[in-house]
């Protein structure tokens, strides 16, 4: 399949009539944006249609753009991640940000996330657990994290001293 056929069958799942395939084909960039701006009926079958792309990065970029999307407008992704999830498992990517999507929101909704999940998780991941968690999660990350920084995250903030200069004398 070219991209100019891809493209056509990325419109028809998304009933996009409003499209230059042309300028699609030749931009990377503005299918990107277009693959990103689509409101398809069908999020599985649209994603996986996605993941064809011809150019694997723009096909990447894509899908994990849609997933950060919609796991950052909140309620009902969890639904929505166990239908996407079977047409975007083959590309490792995509799969880990929308494990990693599924991990924080299980913890911000106080549901039990997998000790072995965290540490594995990536930094921004581990970052906005460490802003938010409390107990047995924030122990793990303070003593586990992957980084300084997000150790540091995990720690109670101290009341500042005021500093005395030497000129205050």
């Amino acid at each position: 399949m070219n991209l100019l056929d891809h493209i056509a069958a990325v419109a028809d799942l998304a009933e996009c009539t409003r499209h230059d395939p042309r300028a699609l084909s030749t931009d990377a960039g503005l299918r990107l944006s277009w693959y990103r701006a689509a409101d398809p009926a069908d999020e599985a079958a649209f994603l996986a249609a996605v993941l064809r792309d011809p150019d694997p990065s723009t096909a990447t970029a894509a899908a994990i753009a849609r997933i950060d999307d919609r796991a950052q407008r909140g309620p009902g992704f969890s639904r929505w991640a166990a239908r996407v999830r079977p047409a975007v498992a083959a590309a490792e990517p995509v799969a880990a940000r929308l494990a990693e999507w599924c991990l924080l929101h299980d913890a911000f909704a106080g549901r039990p996330v997998s000790r072995d999940a965290v540490l594995a998780a990536a930094e921004w991941v581990q970052r906005s657990l460490a802003r938010t968690a409390d107990g047995e999660l924030l122990a793990l990350l303070a003593e586990h994290g992957s980084t300084r920084r997000v150790r540091a995250l995990t720690r109670v903030p101290r009341p500042v001293r005021p500093r005395r200069l030497a000129c205050d004398d």
